[in-house]
């Protein structure tokens, strides 16, 4: 995994050529404008500023924002008015101060939403009927499964819930190649900052011999996990709900195990499932194995629903563990699990500490997808049909990639086909299950 700091100058170069490409392919108007939902990532910096006014407002996500503060004040001082941190997915259910904010944002200019969770789903409709929104908006971009899906915490819904009554276009990236690409760089960043965490914390780290790991879930996070984890010569635990994953689990000489099994045996669980795990299933609690530590890939609100589990009070927060990088919580059966970065009650995958995010040139690709993915909407080749959602087009994707390879791995440009330099943006026939 190559590393961001590694390449400034090309990753400059990347952000306008491509910005440039997308532009002349889209033929973009000068005034459209974009509202983000994203994660405060130091590299956010860059492509912030190689988008001059195109970015109308950022809201930084509380997961990373919260312990990345450093990046929300560098952000905030280099785009002043544009950078909204005290905004939440709460204040975002909030119809009428979510119509308010868009309009003082976007000043009457065409934009689209381009986020990460599926913040403004819940007022999505009233957006797109807005009188004076609604002819300015042309569409939404979402990043995540969660974020199409909802959390099955009973309050958060995605974009499917909606979708039918939206008359605009809804554009899910969160099976398009580009992040397939990124979330497989996502696993070993959570395994390093986990191992930064167990140091910290003057606990075991991930390669002690004597250290027993589970993973469970095993999508594109979870195996560039595991990977990682292999190349180290561990061999974990694996659960997923697919047979067929486990069966090509156990036919890689993995070791598939039932979920009670590596609950019971391990003693560092990592946990990509992406949805409220746990509080689905609260009878698991018992069969952890005592002060084994839980790792969230994913915030535990959508991930293990710590929440939902204190609020039933299936677990309960020891008060000496708030402050605490590692939180033990005692559950029902007076059993002890600790769980990494749950100590304020929600918690949190450890790779959202970490200033650089996973420091994959991959997430450049993905930066570029939802500029594209923007633009594209706004073009007048946008042909995708209003109350349902969409796949990133295959050749938004082409172009984004094309110009990534072309800028860091030059070698690949001879085989690049010649024909893609006249690429022509048009409708892509995918679309997703959901509608």
């Amino acid at each position: 995994m190559k590393e961001l700091n590694e390449h400034d100058d090309t990753r400059l170069t990347f952000y306008k050529r491509t910005i440039a490409r997308v532009d002349e392919a889209c033929k973009t108007s000068d005034d459209l404008c974009f509202v983000y939902v994203q994660h405060a990532f130091s590299p956010l910096r860059t492509h912030i500023s190689c988008l001059q006014g195109r970015m109308a407002a950022l809201i930084t996500k509380a997961s990373s924002s919260k312990s990345n503060w450093r990046v929300v004040q560098q952000l905030e001082q280099e785009f002043p008015r544009r950078i909204y941190a005290d905004i939440n997915r709460s204040h975002l259910r909030n119809t009428d101060f979510t119509l308010n904010l868009l309009k003082h944002v976007t000043h009457g200019r065409p934009f689209a939403i381009l986020e990460y969770g599926g913040y403004f789903a819940p007022s999505a409709e009233a957006i797109a009927n807005d009188p004076v929104l609604g002819p300015k908006l042309v569409g939404f971009v979402e990043g995540t499964e969660n974020g199409i899906k909802g959390a099955d915490d009973g309050s958060t819904i995605g974009y499917q819930q909606v979708a039918h009554r939206i008359n605009k276009p809804i554009i899910s990236k969160s099976k398009s190649r580009i992040k397939m690409i990124m979330d497989r760089d996502i696993g070993p960043a959570i395994v390093e900052s986990c191992n930064n965490i167990l140091r910290e914390s003057a606990e075991f780290n991930v390669e002690s011999t004597q250290l027993r790991v589970g993973v469970i879930g095993l999508g594109s996070i979870g195996r560039g996990l595991l990977r990682h984890l292999n190349k180290d010569n561990i061999q974990p635990l694996v659960f997923d709900i697919d047979l067929a994953v486990m069966a090509e689990m156990a036919h890689s000489y993995h070791s598939a195990a039932p979920l009670a099994t590596l609950l019971a045996n391990s003693d560092l669980i990592f946990l990509n499932t992406g949805s409220c795990f746990l509080a689905q299933q609260p009878e698991l609690l018992k069969h952890i194995k005592k002060n084994a530590i839980l790792v969230l890939c994913t915030s535990g609100d959508v991930e293990a629903g710590i929440p939902q589990l204190i609020a039933a009070k299936h677990i309960e927060l020891l008060k000496g563990d708030l402050d605490s990088q590692i939180a033990t919580y005692k559950t029902r059966d007076n059993n002890s699990i600790r769980i990494m970065l749950a100590g304020d009650g929600i918690g949190q995958a450890p790779n959202l500490m970490v200033e650089s995010g996973s420091g994959s040139l991959a997430n450049l690709m993905s930066d570029m997808e939802f500029y594209a993915l923007g633009c594209h909407l706004a073009s007048n080749e946008c042909q995708l049909p209003s109350g349902r959602i969409s796949d990133s087009p295959d050749d938004i994707q082409d172009l984004v990639i094309e110009q990534w390879l072309q800028a860091f791995h030059p070698e690949c440009r001879d085989t690049l086909s010649e024909s893609t330099n006249g690429i022509k943006l048009k409708r892509s026939h995918k679309t997703s299950v959901f509608s």
